[in-house]
């Protein structure tokens, strides 16, 4: 009877030693997961505020450009554009 007793107890260990292991690898399995995806919320929240700042700097320049004389400005510069009897000054380069 002593035997069989202590053939059981050793089952019981095993059983419990397994499921302990498994418990903690399912665990550590869910908390390395839980941290790609915290890492990954991260990259894409910093994207979104790239894009929102990107969006604001857009629809600043969208106003500018229903200005006319931003417009203007921007054709002279740019473009080298000149209005009818005026006469362009380009500077040369000292290389």
């Amino acid at each position: 009877m002593q035997i069989l007793r202590k053939y059981r107890v050793k089952w019981f260990r095993i059983i419990t030693f397994i499921l302990s292991a498994y418990f903690i690898y399912v665990c550590i399995g869910q908390q390395t997961q839980l941290n790609a995806i915290s890492n990954e919320a991260d990259s894409v929240h910093a994207q979104l505020t790239q894009i929102q700042q990107l969006n604001v700097a857009l629809k600043e320049e969208r106003n500018a450009l229903n200005d006319r004389r931003y417009v203007e400005k921007i054709a002279r510069e740019e473009l080298g554009l000149v209005k009818p009897g005026e006469i362009p000054y380009i500077m040369a380069d000292k290389k």
